[in-house]
């Protein structure tokens, strides 16, 4: 899974050459926008293109966006299962 998301992001290739739907997947990915995000703060950042989506405008709130969401699904899901795996023994 992470091999994907790494392939289908905007570290090895830019979004503006990449198909529509290829584009779109590695637009929204959470990897691009952490990327971004590194390469503004770091002032490495190239220029984004005017049809980009909102993720590579604004990497930083998107990276931190995706972070909130990941937590928010997957801390729920840690808690139920170390509370399910500790009520058996």
């Amino acid at each position: 899974m992470i091999f994907g998301t790494i392939m289908f992001s905007n570290i090895f290739v830019p979004t503006d050459t990449m198909p529509v739907v290829v584009r779109q997947i590695a637009e929204w990915n959470p990897v691009s926008a952490v990327v971004g995000a590194l390469r503004e703060l770091l002032s490495a950042s190239a220029p984004v293109p005017a049809d980009a989506a909102w993720p590579l405008h604004h990497p930083v709130w998107s990276a931190f966006g995706w972070c909130v969401v990941l937590l928010a699904v997957t801390v729920p899901l840690a808690v139920r299962r170390y509370t399910a795996d500790h009520r058996i023994r």
